[in-house]
C-alpha cells in the first residue's frame, strides 16, 4: 500500500527523531520531492506517493537521520527571494547572511544620490548568496564576487546563470583580494567569511562540522585570521567613505571592532545585532582622508 503525503509525514517524524527541528526537516524534504511548497503539503495529505517518491523519500530521511544537511540531500537552498542549487563544494547559506545583505542594501539606498552605480565586491562568494541577492535587489549595483575555491565558483555562476543574472556579476579565482587588479576599487565591499576557531570543532553540530566545507567554517586559532586579513586589506580597494561589511562571530566581533576604532584608514565604525539580537555584523567606513 502507498503512502499518502499525510501518512509519510508522520513516518518522517518518527524515522527523524533525532533532529532537532523534524517537522521542518520532514516538510522540507519531502515539499522538495514533490515540487510544492511546505504550506501545500496539507492540501495534498491524500496524494498518494508513487512508487519511486517513496523509495527516494525514504532514501532522504535515511540520509536526514545520519545528520546529513537536508540543504546538501535535496541540492537546493532558500535564501531571502532566491531559490538556490547547493552542495558539500559550498557553505550553506543562513539566515544571518540575509540580515548581511539587508545591512548593505540600507546603506546602498542612503547612499544612492551619491553612488548611482555602486561598485561591489563580494569576497568569498561561495554559492554566490550575497552577490546574487544584491545583484537580484539593487539592479543599479556593479558586481564582483570572488572565491578561493574552483567549485563554489562553478556553483556560483550556475545559480547566476539560472536566476538569469549571469551578465550582471563578475566572478574571479582568488584568495580575498588577490584576484583583483592593484588599482581596483568599490564603494562596498562585503564578505561573510570564514569566523570559527578550530579548537570550537567539536562544539558544532555533526551536519555542520562533518558536511560543510572547512576551509568556508574556520579561521585558524583565533577564528580572527581571514577577518583580519580583509580588515588590513580593504582600505586599499574602497573609496573614501566606501563601506566594510562584515558577518562575524558574535563572541568575536566586538574585538574586530575594537582594533578598527580610532584605527588609520577607517572611520564610522559600528557593530549591528542580528535579527536574534546577537551581535554579528561589523559596519565601517574608509577614511574620506587616508
Amino acid at each position: 500500500m502507498q503512502p499518502t503525503v499525510a501518512s509519510a509525514l508522520r513516518s518522517a517524524l518518527g524515522a527523524l527523531a533525532s533532529s532537532s527541528t523534524p517537522r521542518s526537516d520532514a516538510e522540507e524534504l519531502l515539499s522538495r520531492l514533490l515540487g510544492s511548497s511546505r504550506a501545500q503539503l496539507n492540501l495534498l495529505g491524500a496524494r498518494k506517493l508513487t512508487r519511486p517518491e517513496a523509495t527516494r523519500f525514504a532514501t532522504w530521511l535515511a540520509r536526514r537521520a545520519a545528520h546529513e544537511p537536508v540543504q546538501y540531500i535535496t541540492g537546493r537552498a532558500a535564501f531571502r527571494d532566491l531559490d538556490l542549487a547547493v552542495e558539500p563544494r559550498v557553505l550553506i547559506p543562513r539566515p544571518e547572511t540575509e540580515g548581511l545583505v539587508e545591512v548593505v542594501l540600507e546603506v546602498l539606498r542612503a547612499e544612492a544620490p551619491r553612488w548611482a552605480a555602486p561598485r561591489v565586491l563580494d569576497l568569498g562568494t561561495g554559492s554566490g548568496v550575497v552577490a546574487l541577492a544584491l545583484a537580484s535587489e539593487w539592479p543599479a549595483a556593479d558586481l564582483t564576487a570572488t572565491d578561493a575555491s574552483a567549485g563554489a565558483l562553478e556553483v556560483a555562476s550556475a545559480n547566476a546563470a539560472a536566476l538569469g543574472l549571469a551578465g550582471r556579476i563578475r566572478f574571479l579565482p582568488g584568495h580575498w583580494f588577490e584576484a583583483l587588479g592593484a588599482q581596483e576599487r568599490f564603494e562596498v565591499v562585503v564578505s561573510n567569511p570564514p569566523y570559527i576557531a578550530t579548537s570550537e570543532r567539536d562544539a558544532l553540530p555533526e551536519d555542520v562540522r562533518s558536511f560543510e566545507p572547512p576551509q568556508a567554517l574556520f579561521s585558524g586559532a583565533s577564528g580572527l585570521d581571514d577577518a583580519r586579513e580583509i580588515v588590513e586589506q580593504a582600505p586599499r580597494h574602497l573609496v573614501p567613505g566606501g563601506l566594510l561589511a562584515l558577518e562575524l562571530a558574535e563572541e568575536r566581533v566586538h574585538q574586530v571592532a575594537g582594533s578598527l576604532q580610532g584605527a588609520p584608514g577607517w572611520q564610522a565604525v559600528e557593530v549591528r545585532d542580528d535579527l536574534a539580537r546577537r551581535p554579528r555584523y561589523l559596519l565601517a567606513r574608509a577614511s574620506v582622508l587616508r
